[in-house]
């Protein structure tokens, strides 16, 4: 006695899927033709070409890029500052994410001419010294880090 799975229900099951959803496939591609994509007009113009930027969406998350993509490849990120002065020169502080998306705090002169960057967001009135903050990231990583003991056998 001979079973005959596989050899022609797989056949009737296919056609059973693939008819309805060729049907969906069609009625989407037909909704979808007068949909236009319109991009956010920033207030930002191009370098370049003197265009306005629009925001666009990539993989890492929002950034400015030029409309005239063809013919004007121009293209930056977004920069999100604070309002409190660096700590040391008196210039804008920008926040910035690492590839792990955690938040740090840099001036907008780094590395050109000066060279605050910190972990925590910087207070108003607040001077910023370099070996303090050595000090406190020493302290902090002394609490934070886990030892363990292995159990030896009695």
């Amino acid at each position: 006695m001979k079973l005959q799975i596989g050899k022609e229900e797989w056949k009737q099951m296919i056609r059973k899927f693939y008819g309805p959803f060729e049907k969906e496939i069609e009625k989407v591609e037909k909704e979808l033709e007068h949909v236009e994509l319109v991009d956010e007009v920033s207030d930002i113009q191009c370098e370049k070409c003197g265009r306005m930027m629009v925001y666009k969406y990539g993989k890492y998350g929002k950034f400015l890029a030029c409309p005239g993509y063809p013919e004007c490849k121009n293209a930056k990120p977004i920069i999100e500052t604070i309002n409190v002065p660096c700590p040391k020169c008196g210039s804008a502080v920008q926040i910035r994410k690492t590839k792990r998306k955690r938040n740090y705090y840099i001036c907008e002169n780094n590395p050109d001419s000066c060279d605050y960057i910190s972990w925590n967001k910087p207070k108003p009135g607040e001077k910023w010294n370099p070996k303090e903050a050595e000090e406190i990231k020493k302290e902090t990583t002394k609490k934070t880090r886990k030892t363990t003991k292995k159990k030896t056998a009695k």
